[in-house]
């Protein structure tokens, strides 16, 4: 009994240690030898443009959104933009039918199907040779779509995802959000010279539009289905530092709970959808979609396990190692989870407490990873959105 608990300690330990730690060192030391540029750019390529908006009682939102895009540096003649209501009430059609006169899209649908649909509408809407997809609430910089399309001069490139950039805010959700995609960037950064990301950033991305794979309506992580569908056509997703979108973190831990659920029923749901990135060849692709799309999706699983059996090992005589190796580490767990417990508090009552806000997001992130694998099993994960204000 001692030695399979030692075991199973040992295994998840690892496999925490790797995902967050394991395959970001071994990136690094891979960079000197990976492309030395994710694509062969052009900076004078202008293909045609759809930007795809899909939008649900939007009306604080929408028409910052199309003053933002109507503002944009680009060819007029070459932009489109798009659209799609999926059963707003609140105002947002009104608001949207004012920009009718610059050339904007209105598509109204009805009964709501969700974010997927709409997006898979419009899509047989658009006229561009690159549909540019993003969340209404996010700002694009002005050189947005310049700095994106430049890579589809590259026919090996099938999609580009953008810089999400949040506004500074003091809270301990914000810094650990904030430090989570600083990591992100650094890991796509390099995926996308070492072969592909599998994954692009919802609020801004963009696609060849004859290699959209059309993704089931009732798909959740639009940004997540989108990419692996043109992966699977032959064709590679690079990050784009330059091409940046802005907006606002999500502060509140129920809502910053919220969308993790979701996200992580996506996950698990395209897991199924998508069995061919299992497949070990080419192996660059294997090695990065294992280490940065599933293996953060298990954390939770290996946290549980690695605690589980670290306290099973509190009342056994371990056989491989000092059982006092084995109380440090409880020790260690314990006063992390009671760090993260602090972050709360200190979130809940907006007093900052030094040192919490990565435990406090860690923790918190990984239990909304646990409900969204019980939101996937047991259908509870619609497809129609649900708004997180």
């Amino acid at each position: 009994m001692a030695l399979a608990f030692e075991i199973i300690f040992w295994l998840s330990l690892f496999a925490l240690l790797y995902t967050y730690f394991g395959y970001p060192l071994l990136l690094m030391l891979c960079h000197p030898f990976t492309r030395r540029h994710a694509s062969k750019p052009d900076d004078d390529f202008r293909p045609t443009v759809s930007i795809v908006l899909a939008a649900y009682n939007e009306v604080a939102y929408i028409r910052a959104k199309l003053e933002n895009c109507l503002a944009l540096d680009y060819p007029k003649d070459k932009l489109q933009i798009l659209v799609g209501s999926d059963g707003s009430d609140d105002g947002t059609n009104e608001i949207v039918e004012e920009f009718a006169d610059q050339g904007v899209q209105l598509h109204v649908y009805g009964p709501r199907q969700g974010k997927m649909a709409t997006v898979n509408r419009l899509v047989t809407e658009a006229t561009g040779e690159i549909c540019v997809f993003s969340d209404i609430s996010e700002l694009f910089d002005k050189d947005v779509i310049l700095k994106l399309v430049r890579h589809f001069a590259d026919p090996a490139i099938g999609a580009v995802t953008g810089n999400h950039i949040y506004h500074k805010e003091k809270s301990g959700m914000s810094a650990g959000t904030d430090f989570y995609w600083k990591f992100q960037r650094f890991l796509q950064s390099v995926e996308s010279r070492m072969h592909t990301i599998c994954m692009c950033d919802g609020t801004i991305y963009a696609a060849r539009r004859e290699l959209y794979p059309t993704p089931p309506d009732n798909t959740i992580n639009d940004d997540v289905a989108v990419p692996l569908g043109i992966i699977a056509q032959g064709r590679r997703v690079i990050f784009e530092s330059e091409a940046v979108a802005r907006g606002e973190v999500l502060k509140e831990t129920r809502r910053f709970f919220r969308q993790k659920v979701r996200s992580q029923a996506g996950c698990y749901q395209n897991f199924f959808r998508f069995p061919k990135m299992l497949s070990p060849w080419p192996l660059s692709r294997f090695w990065i979609y294992i280490s940065h799309s599933v293996m953060p999706v298990l954390v939770p699983w290996f946290m549980l396990t690695t605690l589980a059996s670290n306290i099973g090992l509190m009342f056994v005589e371990p056989t491989l190692l000092s059982p006092i190796v084995y109380q440090v580490l409880m020790v260690l767990q314990g006063a992390f989870y009671v760090v993260a417990l602090l972050g709360l508090a200190g979130e809940r009552l907006k007093i900052p407490v030094p040192g919490a806000s990565i435990p406090f997001y860690f923790v918190t992130a990984n239990v909304g990873s646990l409900f969204g694998f019980y939101a996937f099993m047991f259908g509870k994960q619609r497809a129609a959105w649900r708004k997180v204000d």
